[in-house]
């Protein structure tokens, strides 16, 4: 699988609540299983704070495709999905 490091614009401040809303109450397992499939896997996310709309995930995928058809259900919070395909990321831990 690639890396991909994605930039994912919401659409306003109301999609962005109404996603943190969506995802209230769902446990971190079924969080996870949401954003695990067959071809694409979501590692890592950030949400900016306050009134920025940019959210970042790191995402090990087959394609650029393989992330959008991940995120299809939640297509009505976001901009289309910006990608940048990534060396192996480097570990600071060691």
């Amino acid at each position: 699988m690639n890396n991909y490091i994605v930039t994912h614009k919401f659409r306003s401040l109301e999609m962005k609540e109404a996603f943190a809303k969506a995802g209230e109450g769902m446990s971190d397992e079924d969080q996870i299983k949401g954003m695990t499939g067959d071809n694409a896997a979501c590692q890592m996310s950030w949400t900016t704070p306050g009134d920025s709309l940019a959210m970042f995930c790191f995402w090990k995928a087959n394609s650029p495709d393989d992330v959008n058809q991940m995120l299809a259900d939640y297509d009505e919070f976001f901009e289309p999905h910006q990608f940048e395909l990534t060396d192996e990321p480097f570990n600071f831990v060691r």
